[in-house]
């Protein structure tokens, strides 16, 4: 599982290094001027008052290092809401990989850019329901309200 999830990481980097413009539905993001430590440490405060736990952080500079990427700073947040988590798996069990969610944050120049895959994107490879396409529906929802908060509280901070 754990070997999954560094996958799951791994590709999730891979597909917002390098995805061009018109999947950018596929992948939310927001970017910052913010410092990177203050933007990672913010965002856990945004994803607790959404209601996710931030279950484990991950550095992936040197991985990504050893693949031929340069970043200065670069870590996955993995986060979900464990009641949820243990109930949808036991309906779902295709949504199981997907668990927890990951939002990569990495240092971009003098910005910090976060970055997590839109669930609904995954509704025609998982052949939802529609109660699943709503939950889809609903974590698109809470993701863009988390990627929202994070550039008010910036603006916010900056004045």
């Amino acid at each position: 599982m754990k070997a999954l999830a560094r996958w799951l990481g791994v590709g999730l980097s891979l597909v917002i290094l390098n995805s061009p413009l018109q999947a950018q539905e596929k992948v939310l993001s927001a970017r910052t001027t913010q410092g990177f430590d203050a933007t990672l440490e913010q965002v856990q405060d945004v994803l607790k008052q959404q209601g996710f736990s931030v279950a484990h952080i991950q550095k992936c500079d040197g991985g990504l290092h050893d693949m031929g990427y340069k970043t200065d700073n670069y870590k996955i947040v993995f986060f979900g809401r464990l009641e949820e988590v243990r109930a949808l798996s036991k309906q779902y069990p295709d949504l199981v990989p997907l668990f927890p969610f990951k939002l990569a944050i990495y240092a971009d120049g003098k910005d910090t850019v976060m970055s997590v895959l839109n669930p609904v994107e995954l509704a025609p490879l998982l052949d939802a329901d529609p109660a699943l396409q709503q939950q889809l529906k609903a974590w698109e929802k809470d993701f863009r309200a988390v990627l929202a908060a994070m550039k008010t509280t910036r603006v916010a901070q900056a004045n």
